[in-house]
């Protein structure tokens, strides 16, 4: 699978900070894990429920600087959270939120792309349980689903601590929110905006300079 927009977003506006260790929830192909190691010294865990795309993710992994702080478990995500013990810092994830739209016939694009083995309701309740108390769980949304997410994710006592709205192109409406949450409540939220492209249909100037260390170009 390639790396697309909303990963390379996540992994570029997302600090690791000062976390010790992380979890990235349905890797894919394990880019989310891989910038995040790039940027820090961290311990990291991948989850990924598709068998190839566990794989694929493994490969990239043991083929990175990074390989010894790098792992992929190939199950879901409801098993790792009752077989590990460890508690994250940061949980990232760019989860499947396509739940009304048609299902594709390819099984691997359903577990990427459809809340069928993992809705977000899910997602919220094993995160909660892998989270430390002062950790962070920063996760890619539309837009429109960001309002549903949010009374879900505060229903179980995740809060937004930074909010960044990303629109397409100058004078279109946000189609993704970046949400960084913890379970404290923050005094104040951080929000800020970043458009994709410019009025030319090319890559912005802040989007170039958010994503500088993961291009070629």
């Amino acid at each position: 699978m390639q790396v697309g927009t909303d990963s390379m977003l996540l992994g570029s506006l997302i600090s690791p900070g000062s976390a010790t260790r992380i979890l990235d929830i349905g890797t894919g192909c394990g880019v989310l894990a891989l910038m995040m190691a790039q940027k820090s010294k961290a311990i990291i865990d991948a989850v990924e429920l598709d068998e190839e795309s566990a794989r694929e993710a493994s490969e990239n992994f043991a083929k990175s600087p990074w390989n010894t702080r790098l792992a992929c478990f190939g199950i879901s995500l409801q098993l790792f959270e009752f077989l590990t013990d460890h508690r994250y810092d940061l949980i990232i994830s760019n989860p499947p939120f396509f739940k009304d739209s048609l299902k594709p016939a390819e099984r691997k694009k359903r577990l990427a792309r459809h809340e069928l083995e993992l809705p977000f309701t899910g997602l919220i309740k094993n995160v909660k349980t892998l989270l430390r108390n002062d950790g962070r769980f920063a996760c890619i949304i539309p837009a429109d689903r960001w309002p549903e997410a949010q009374h879900e994710a505060e229903f179980h006592h995740l809060y937004p601590r930074k909010i960044i709205r990303i629109f397409p192109y100058p004078g279109g409406k946000a189609t993704r929110v970046i949400a960084e949450l913890s379970p404290g409540l923050t005094a104040q939220i951080q929000e800020s905006e970043l458009t994709i492209l410019n009025e030319a249909r090319k890559f912005s100037p802040e989007y170039l300079a958010a994503t500088k260390d993961f291009h070629y170009f």
